[in-house]
């Protein structure tokens, strides 16, 4: 895939997402009807079902490739959702599309992506060490710490990429920085990083950053199946920063 040529620009790392203009499908039910949404969660995860519910303000929404055939006994019907009009869900349903599809790739997740708020967060790392330090054999991991959200100021959906790292022994036992430093093996990580370049830290490490990891990340999963069907979009270029304003 060819790469994305930005232009001389200072620019954010918050790539826009495109939503699609026709409504999509869930399964609903009004809040009050469920009395404990943990319990439901919990039926979900013992039958093995592709089911996920959230709750966004007065209503329940169901989506998953097994929701309308489990919800249904649980008085829960279908109903038609414009993504724009409710922003948290959208979020939600956004990011775990690419969540699904990470994980069909074999990338891990450190952090999963919490249905009680509206933060629609999640980590998710490579399968493959970036490298592996000689002090300590650490196997050090490159990983992405993703949020989705709607920003009034740009009337958009955004999903924010941040690169950020993962240790393991060679037992697979996951690392701290204190156990990295104890290891003698710290320096030597960020060096993998390019945190650090030639024993100084690296000036350059923000265009790095986006050039070889963001930009080729986005573009991998530029298209995004969601979980309630349809497709949502990421731009390959991220907002700009936008300089200046009234006097």
């Amino acid at each position: 895939m060819d790469g994305v040529q930005l232009q001389p620009c200072i620019y954010t790392n918050i790539f826009p997402v495109i939503l699609p203009d026709e409504p999509v499908s869930f399964m609903a039910i009004q809040r009050a009807q469920l009395t404990d949404l943990r319990k439901l969660r919990s039926e979900i995860e013992q039958a093995n079902r592709h089911v996920t519910v959230y709750a966004d303000r007065n209503r329940v929404y169901g989506y998953g490739g097994d929701a309308e055939a489990f919800l249904s006994a649980k008085g829960f019907s279908k109903t038609c959702v414009l993504l724009k009009q409710v922003p948290v869900l959208a979020a939600h349903v956004v990011l775990q599309g690419i969540i699904d599809a990470a994980l069909a790739k074999n990338f891990w997740q450190r952090r999963k992506m919490s249905l009680k708020g509206v933060d629609a967060r999640t980590e998710i790392f490579r399968p493959t060490p970036k490298g592996i330090t000689a002090q300590g054999k650490v196997k050090v991991f490159v990983g992405y710490d993703l949020r989705c959200a709607y920003y009034p100021a740009v009337e958009s959906f955004g999903l924010v990429v941040d690169v950020t790292w993962a240790y393991q022994d060679d037992h697979g036992a996951r690392l701290n920085t204190s156990q990295m430093r104890e290891k003698n093996a710290l320096n030597e990580a960020l060096m993998i990083q390019e945190e650090i370049l030639r024993g100084t830290i690296n000036l350059q490490i923000a265009q790095i950053r986006m050039r070889n990891y963001l930009l080729p990340f986005v573009q991998e999963f530029q298209t995004i199946g969601l979980p309630c069907g349809s497709q949502a979009r990421l731009e390959p270029e991220p907002f700009p920063v936008i300089l200046g304003g009234k006097a």
